[in-house]
């Protein structure tokens, strides 16, 4: 297994929280991690956030000349009108995602997910995830029922190891103190969006 939360990992995701290009799950993890007294961490971030406070201030002030002032204005109420046509119209009956198509995003080091629906009325998730060889997820409390579906590979969770076609669930409030695979593993995740990350320091 490798520690998802280590240094250098978190290092790496400095920057890009610094610039606010984090996804809520990652944020989390990192702000957790500079809270849990990380100097090197710390001293990165706020070396990045100056350099994007001073990226903003390099820039002399100047009034858009008025034609391209009315286009974006234009084009900004343009695509206000879009998005509330697309409210009050009704969602497609089908969707089909093929294997090939989707977005896989890097939750954490060597563990990707691609998102496939999320119900906004009760935020759960369906989501494919990917978890490389030798990878870990940290240790999270449910904030509502996860069931997952292995697909391929083996996945060690709640001193269980699992392999294709096993289905595992866990109910709200629970907390998965160790979920890590030796293999490589890819499953259906079923849950809410959020987790609660518990610090085990």
């Amino acid at each position: 297994m490798t520690d998802p939360g280590g240094a250098h990992d978190m290092l790496d995701l400095a920057v890009l929280y610094a610039l606010g290009a984090l996804l809520p799950p990652e944020a989390q993890i990192f702000e957790r991690h500079l809270a849990s007294g990380c100097n090197i961490c710390s001293v990165e971030i706020e070396s990045f956030e100056q350099t994007v406070q001073n990226m903003g201030l390099s820039v002399d002030e100047e009034s858009p000349p008025a034609r391209i002032r009315e286009a974006l204005l234009a084009s900004l109420h343009q695509k206000a009108e879009r998005t509330n046509e697309m409210k009050l119209e009704a969602p497609e009956p089908f969707l089909t995602v093929l294997s090939s198509e989707g977005t896989w995003r890097e939750l954490m080091n060597g563990v990707l997910v691609k998102r496939l629906f999320v119900d906004p009325d009760s935020g759960i998730a369906t989501s494919l995830v990917r978890m490389l060889p030798g990878t870990s997820l940290p240790v999270h409390k449910h904030l509502g029922v996860e069931q997952f579906f292995v697909l391929e590979g083996d996945c060690n969770v709640a001193g269980q190891r699992l392999g294709p076609g096993d289905y595992h669930r866990a109910e709200k409030g629970s907390i998965h103190e160790s979920t890590y695979t030796m293999n490589g593993t890819l499953f259906l995740l079923i849950a809410p969006e959020l987790y609660e990350l518990l610090d085990t320091h």
